[in-house]
């Protein structure tokens, strides 16, 4: 038994061992000193939408009252939409509604719009002389969260809104009283999850 492991282990085999495991040794030796990122092991991903408990605590103690709540258990959501938007009308209407997520402590911002997607508006500052187009096609929330991110200094510059319906331009957001619900809908969420605007 002796002489068989005798083949097997020869000097050869023993010398390319010990460089084999010295230099796996010596490589890990050497970028464990150029490691300066730490992995993230905690299992909570860093997230732009994370809401803290001050600011829960503030939207659901003062805002959550101008707010319509609809709670949705079993995905242990809670859906906000402001009381004073405008629900039906005889023309496109663009509605937001804010989502806390209770597990993830998570806050997200969805469009309800009326009409069919894609979502094409057209916007003008007359003061500053500017213009330029918004387009919304759906998505995830990080495409709703962008497209309210971009619309938001819109609506706090009070721009005149334009929508693509069919093969013309209409007037969209004429009333103030919309913009001004946008922009209050927006104003708390980003508050929600500690984005000063």
């Amino acid at each position: 038994m002796a002489n068989q492991q005798d083949k097997v282990l020869t000097p050869e085999l023993i010398k390319i061992m010990k460089i084999f495991g010295i230099s796996s040794m010596a490589i890990v030796l050497l970028l464990s000193f150029f490691n300066e990122q730490r992995a993230d092991n905690s299992g909570a991903e860093a997230s732009i939408m994370r809401v803290a408990l001050a600011e829960r605590i503030f939207f659901k103690n003062v805002r959550a009252s101008y707010y319509d709540i609809d709670g949705h258990n079993e995905a242990k959501m809670t859906i906000y939409r402001y009381g004073k938007r405008i629900k039906k009308a005889d023309r496109p209407l663009l509605n937001l509604s804010i989502l806390l997520n209770k597990i993830k402590d998570e806050a997200y911002i969805y469009l309800e719009h009326s009409d069919q997607l894609p979502l094409r508006m057209r916007w003008t500052l007359e003061k500053q002389k500017q213009s330029g187009e918004l387009a919304f096609s759906g998505g995830d929330k990080f495409a709703h969260f962008s497209f309210v991110n971009e619309l938001y200094p819109l609506l706090v510059a009070n721009a005149y809104f334009e929508l693509r319906h069919e093969n013309s331009w209409e007037p969209f957001l004429i009333n103030q009283k919309e913009k001004e619900v946008l922009r209050i809908t927006c104003a708390d969420y980003f508050r929600m999850i500690n984005i000063p605007k």
